[in-house]
């Protein structure tokens, strides 16, 4: 601080640092003047490679003298390290806005788009590729104008034509990169696609915390269209940016100058349409209260975490305790089967903990009903190819569990509180899967709000006779090498299978089909419910007060109003639908009654502390190392 480069720029603060270099605000003593000056880093200026890669962005820069661009005036040395003299721009990063409002207005995000689209039509004309185009390279001068920033990996395409390596941050790299090929005006294109829609929504398209995972959404995976994240954005908005994004670069804009044109060719993008299209991935995204908003969402924040472990590793745990006990190993054995799920769940691990309750709930239901066992083992696989969020698995396996104690309302609600439009794909899956299990019991209900449709009891087929058989014939197998599979093989009997599959589909079928029905329509447009409610709430929040600062106040009024009325419906439904009005076993209105507004009580309150306690994206730095960017992927 206070050193005085060439006799002329007096170091006044720091600005930044990056992976190989800091920048720094200087005044320029000669021209009286900010600037801002880049240095490198004594330990990259060490390496041959990565001291020419920084000379070269001061050269490539100067070649670039254009409004939308960030202007180089001076390079020199300090200590054995270079340095660059850049324009000073006070207005921050379009990261940094986007993280302390959230999404920009829709005129703002697409002027912004127009801007950088300009500047970067400017530097392909020169020749120059940047290559790592993301919210955190577009700065704003003192009158609010974009500017393109850190061409540190920018390249003329005939230096990269033989050499194809990946350079850019993961989150926002073009497919083609991934694969190994160079980069071209296109993958700017891309590039600039993906500021625009961060711009809109408030995040990027792909946003795993896993690196190889985001490498594979940018090749294979579609985008959401920003206006299904954003219902106030006009739809043709949708169609630039996907097009923009197209996985082949030859489906892109061809140029930048044609993204811009067609960007301004958009009608009303000046104004926050108040219509409300009723497509959302998560009633809550950008509108979960920020620690500055509410001393209890601070509170939250900082103590919570064990609070949301402690409930998702529950859920993880309460299908292996019950089966479990179920099948005969006794309290002490279940409760340590349970406990490891809980303990690795606890530990950070759920994914971990949600594969290892699927293989021992698999292997108890085997010892029952090997056919379903097969179809639940089949299902896992399927939900792991697919990624399926860990969370959403552990509320849905242990809805079944908790139904029989009243709480089906609570794992509802808050399911879709918690994880909106997908949290009603849970709830769904959640009835079905509860539905199965109290057909299986062979019984008529499991539970308030769970009504099979079955006129009789019937014998369950997790038989615990059954359940002894197996293990006995198990434990022969380890125990006698001459006859491995003999007792096992009775067990095992095809036309045993076959019976016990037929008897559960019988069931189902000779069921009342409305009723079991029924009770999957009710569970799933009660948690529509929450989730329209809460969405229309937002949208007239953010209409009325033009972008609030989405208050504390207003995030309980909004999931509070969904929740009872979602609690509301079901107990509704349960009362007045004849089919489950009048179902066998049900419990009565004062036992229904209870179980709801318990249960919007206890999924409000979980809502809040699954919302509060919710762990951002990690975001990617601001520079990272070019040692790192040399690494190749093909």
């Amino acid at each position: 601080m206070e050193r005085v480069l060439q006799g002329r720029y007096k170091i006044e603060e720091p600005l930044g640092v990056g992976g190989s270099s800091q920048v720094y605000l200087a005044r320029d003593q000669a021209l009286n003047r900010d600037v801002a000056l880049k240095v490198l880093d004594p330990a990259a200026a060490a390496d041959g490679n990565l001291r020419r890669m920084f000379v070269k962005e001061a050269r490539a820069l100067a070649q670039l003298s254009h409004p939308n661009i960030v202007a180089v005036y001076d390079v020199g040395e300090v200590d054995d390290s270079p340095f660059i003299v850049m324009e000073y721009l006070p207005g921050g990063s379009m990261k940094q806005r986007i993280e302390q409002a959230g999404p920009l207005k829709t005129g703002d995000a697409v002027r912004i788009a127009i801007e950088v689209a300009n500047g970067l039509a400017f530097a392909h004309s020169k020749g120059i590729i940047h290559a790592d185009l993301k919210p955190a390279n577009i700065l704003f001068d003192a009158n609010d104008a974009a500017k393109i920033c850190d061409f540190g990996i920018a390249r003329a395409p005939q230096e990269d034509a033989d050499t194809p390596q990946l350079y850019a941050t993961a989150m926002y790299v073009a497919p083609e990169r991934v694969e190994g090929k160079s980069a071209t005006v296109q993958s700017d294109i891309y590039g600039l696609g993906l500021v625009l829609y961060e711009g809109l929504v408030g995040k990027p398209p792909f946003t795993s915390t896993n690196a190889a995972v985001l490498l594979r959404d940018h090749v294979v995976r579609q985008p959401v269209p920003p206006s299904h994240l954003r219902p106030s954005l006009p739809r043709e908005i949708d169609s630039v940016v996907l097009k923009a994004l197209a996985k082949q670069p030859n489906l892109r804009y061809q140029k930048a100058s044609e993204f811009a044109t067609a960007l301004q060719h958009i009608e009303n993008v000046d104004k926050e349409l108040a219509t409300t299209r009723m497509v959302m991935a998560d009633p809550l995204e950008d509108f979960v209260p920020k620690t500055e908003q509410s001393p209890v969402v601070a509170l939250l924040s900082n103590y919570g975490q064990p609070l949301r472990g402690a409930f998702f590793s529950l859920c993880a745990a309460l299908p292996v305790f019950a089966m479990a006990v179920l099948t005969g190993f006794g309290l002490v054995g279940a409760l340590l089967a349970a406990g490891l799920v809980a303990i690795v769940a606890f530990a950070g691990q759920l994914g971990v903990a949600i594969a290892i309750a699927w293989v021992m709930v698999t292997a108890f239901v085997f010892i029952f009903v090997p056919g379903l066992a097969l179809l639940l083992a089949i299902l896992g696989v399927f939900l792991w190819a697919r990624s399926a969020p860990s969370e959403q698995i552990a509320v849905a396996m242990a809805t079944p569990v908790l139904t029989p104690l009243g709480l089906a309302p609570a794992m509802i609600l808050t399911s879709a509180s918690a994880f909106g439009l997908t949290g009603v794909l849970t709830v769904a899956a959640s009835a079905a899967l509860t539905m199965i299990v109290a057909v299986a019991m062979g019984i008529q209900s499991l539970g308030a709000y769970a009504q099979t449709g079955l006129s009789l009891r019937q014998e369950s087929l997790f038989n615990p006779v059954r359940a002894a058989e197996v293990k006995s014939a198990l434990l022969t197998m380890l125990q006698n090498p001459s006859d491995r599979f003999g007792q096992l093989g009775t067990q095992l009997d095809p036309s045993v299978l076959w019976s016990q599959m037929s008897g559960l589909v019988s069931r189902l079928a000779t069921a009342t089909l409305e009723t079991w029905i029924a009770t999957v329509l009710a569970w799933t447009i009660a948690a529509l419910t929450v989730w329209t409610v809460t969405r229309l709430l937002r949208t007239f929040f953010d209409t009325l007060l033009r972008r609030p600062k989405r208050w504390f106040a207003l995030y309980v009024m909004a999931a509070g109003a969904g929740v009872v009325a979602g609690g509301g419906i079901l107990y509704m439904m349960a009362v007045t639908l004849s089919m489950l009005d009048n179902a066998p076993d049900r419990p009565t209105n004062g036992v229904l009654l209870l179980s709801a507004v318990t249960g919007a009580i206890l999924a409000l309150a979980l809502g809040i502390i699954i919302g509060a306690t919710e762990k951002p994206e990690p975001e990617a730095q601001e520079s990272i190392s070019l040692a790192a960017r040399r690494m190749p992927v093909r």
